[in-house]
């Protein structure tokens, strides 16, 4: 077991544990009358990884997360980590300051969004950060604030003006061949860093921690 997490990225463990346990439940959401096995689980995240390939995320690339604990979270997490992208968690209680100074500090490509979480609306606060958004081809961003951004995706299936939704992301996932993705899963390393965790200190902005796929490992 030690060797398994020593050697193998967070995608090919997930490949592993599928393979023994395919029938078994991962994910439960009662509420949402979701049950996944891993099996099910671990086909929705090779589409979804295939079709930010196709929108144009490549390894190391770095891609936010601000939503709220839901099942496509990991789905994401882990297409992220199978096709070597980087993925950069925002704090769900993050003001319009917060999320500015994370997603200018990260260099992220892309950011994956629920509309609203508790009092915060954030897609509101985007839209304020980002007023390009509303005309922009999804995919095709040219923000002034934030010129490395270029792929916002709507972490479920609303369609909003300049934004992938996550169905259309499992939709197009299928214009990428299976051999070539998978070529990409085999180059990732178990030493490449999978996640940017911005901790929140006591003053001052947080400040972004490397986690890589090695087990315990920072970078």
């Amino acid at each position: 077991m030690s060797e398994l997490f020593t050697t193998d990225t967070i995608g090919i463990f997930l490949e592993k544990t599928t393979r023994k346990y395919p029938g078994h439940e991962f994910i439960v959401f009662p509420d949402l009358g979701i049950r996944w096995s891993f099996s099910v689980f671990n086909e929705r995240v090779d589409r979804l990884a295939r079709g930010l390939l196709h929108v144009g995320i490549t390894p190391r690339d770095h891609v936010g997360i601000w939503a709220n604990n839901l099942p496509d979270w990991m789905t994401f997490f882990f297409a992220t980590a199978k096709i070597g992208a980087v993925l950069v968690p925002l704090n769900t209680f993050f003001k319009r300051h917060d999320a500015e100074y994370v997603i200018s500090d990260s260099d992220m490509k892309a950011l994956v969004l629920v509309d609203h979480f508790r009092n915060s609306n954030y897609r509101e606060i985007l839209l304020d950060l980002i007023p390009e958004m509303i005309d922009a081809v999804p995919g095709e961003l040219q923000s002034k604030r934030f010129p490395e951004l270029r792929t916002l995706i709507h972490l479920g299936t609303n369609n909003h003006p300049g934004m992938f939704n996550t169905e259309e992301l499992l939709r197009l996932g299928e214009n990428i061949p299976v051999l070539e993705y998978r070529k990409i899963v085999e180059t990732v390393s178990c030493h490449d860093v999978v996640n940017i965790q911005y901790t929140s200190g006591t003053t001052g902005f947080p400040k972004g921690v490397r986690l890589s796929h090695h087990k315990g490992a920072t970078t």
